[in-house]
């Protein structure tokens, strides 16, 4: 967790670790481990579990929202170059449509607690897996929340019908009007989901979600992550989210605004 919030790759541990050993004395370690040994010790932990730990002592409950983002597992120019020659190295990544134009990578999904800011939990896809694909997993994940929030990609009936068989929730979503509106073509509880107009308020809470991204993506660097041979993006991203949420729930604790995290990482 230290390493994620201060930026240090395992590579760079040893550096970084000799360089302030009030941090060795604070974890109470004496030998720096190993890049393969810090590998090696955070795949053996189910980092699912231990997030969940986390938010069952602190998530408020009451509002949630999913989305996803891209992770670069090469440079754009490499990707294009790949692309070119029809000889991709990483059989999990993909290419997706952002709104930064065509990306190539690998796709985080996710869920947050928006009034405690903590992520719920995480999924890694190919780049081009749509959003409604893993919808399910993610509601699950916030299944005992009153409303779940998310744009327009989770606007189907599938979608509708698993929110309001299978949660506790009311779903609170951005209607996709491409498809069009057609009161007799839709499905009952889409048509009960398009007409919760008492709850649109609610949905410009969503971009909580989005700014969590922008925290993981520019100061937790999730948005590039190198493709290695055996690189686990479910265990990188863990990492990170649970990095967050750590300093999220100190901020709590400490009576600060819960994503003060330069403070943290600055130190």
């Amino acid at each position: 967790m230290l390493l994620q919030i201060s930026g240090i790759s395992y590579p760079s541990a040893r550096i970084f670790l000799t360089n302030h050993e009030e941090y060795l004395r604070m974890i109470r370690i004496s030998e720096i481990p190993s890049f393969q040994t810090l590998s090696r010790r955070a795949r053996k932990f189910d980092l699912h579990a231990i997030n969940r730990e986390i938010v069952f002592l602190y998530s408020m409950k009451e509002i949630a929202a999913v989305d996803s983002f891209m992770i670069h597992t090469s440079k754009h120019s490499t990707a294009m170059r790949m692309k070119h020659r029809g000889n991709y190295k990483d059989p999990e990544s993909g290419w997706s449509k952002t709104t930064k134009g065509w990306t190539y990578g690998r796709k985080c999904h996710m869920s947050l607690d928006v009034d405690s800011l903590l992520v719920m939990d995480w999924i890694v896809t190919r780049g081009n897996m749509h959003n409604s694909r893993v919808s399910h997993d993610l509601v699950d994940s916030v299944r005992n929340f009153s409303y779940i929030l998310a744009d327009s990609a989770y606007d189907t009936s599938d979608i509708y019908d698993y929110v309001f068989e299978n949660t506790h929730s009311l779903p609170v979503i951005y209607t996709n009007r491409r498809r069009g509106i057609i009161p007799e073509r839709l499905s009952m509880n889409r048509k009960i989901g398009i007409d919760l107009r008492e709850y649109a308020s609610l949905y410009s809470l969503r971009w909580e979600i989005e700014r969590t991204f922008s925290i993981l993506e520019e100061i937790m660097r999730a948005e590039n992550i190198w493709y290695t041979r055996n690189r686990s993006y479910d265990i990188a991203i863990g990492l990170k989210a649970i990095a967050y949420n750590l300093v999220v729930v100190s901020n709590m604790k400490a009576g600060e605004k819960p994503r003060e995290i330069m403070k943290i990482v600055s130190c």
